[in-house]
């Protein structure tokens, strides 16, 4: 998964949960949102 080759190995410094849906905060103020829609599993990071 090359789309999130920019958070691997990188320090996890918080998770903050919403409603069905999860933030990863990683150094450098990369972030990894993680939801559910429709019985799925959608991610997204910023940067990509």
């Amino acid at each position: 998964m090359a789309k999130f080759d920019g958070i691997k190995g990188q320090e996890l410094l918080d998770v903050e949960e919403k409603d069905n849906e999860l933030t990863l905060i990683f150094k450098d103020n990369r972030f990894l949102f993680v939801k559910t829609e429709n019985g799925k599993l959608i991610s997204d990071s910023v940067p990509e």
